[in-house]
C-alpha cells in the first residue's frame, strides 16, 4: 500500500509543519514621530526600546517613490539600529549609507 519512503516522507512533513517558526509581532512601548529623518552617525548604536517610529500622518504619499530624505532612519557606515518598530506612517523606512546593522527591527506596513 505505502512504501517505507512514503511513510518516512509523511512523518518528516508532519514534523516540519509542527515545528515551523511562529512569530509574534512585538507591542510598541511608545510612539515617536520625526519631522526629518533621524541620522545615525558612523558606528553609532541606537536602541529604540521597542518604540514605534514614523514620519507622521500622510508620509506614505499614496506609495509615490521617495528618497533617503523620506526615510525614518538614515544609518551612516557602521551604524546599528536595534529594537525598533517602523510604523505605517512612513515612505522610506531605513536607508543604509554603506555597511549597517539592523537588529530586531520590525515594519508594521511597508509603503512600497
Amino acid at each position: 500500500m505505502f512504501g517505507t519512503c512514503t511513510i518516512l516522507l509523511l512523518f518528516f512533513l508532519i514534523d516540519t509543519i509542527s515545528t515551523a517558526a511562529v512569530t509574534t509581532f512585538p507591542r510598541a512601548t511608545g510612539n515617536v514621530t520625526y519631522t526629518n529623518a533621524r541620522v545615525l552617525a558612523q558606528n553609532e548604536i541606537f536602541d529604540g526600546a521597542m518604540r514605534r517610529f514614523d514620519r507622521g500622518r500622510g508620509a506614505c504619499k499614496q506609495q509615490v517613490e521617495g528618497g533617503k530624505a523620506d526615510a525614518v532612519f538614515i544609518l551612516e557606515n557602521g551604524a546599528t539600529l536595534k529594537n525598533v518598530i517602523i510604523g505605517p506612517d512612513q515612505a522610506e523606512g531605513v536607508h543604509c549609507q554603506g555597511s549597517c546593522n539592523i537588529i530586531n527591527v520590525w515594519w508594521e506596513d511597508v509603503c512600497e
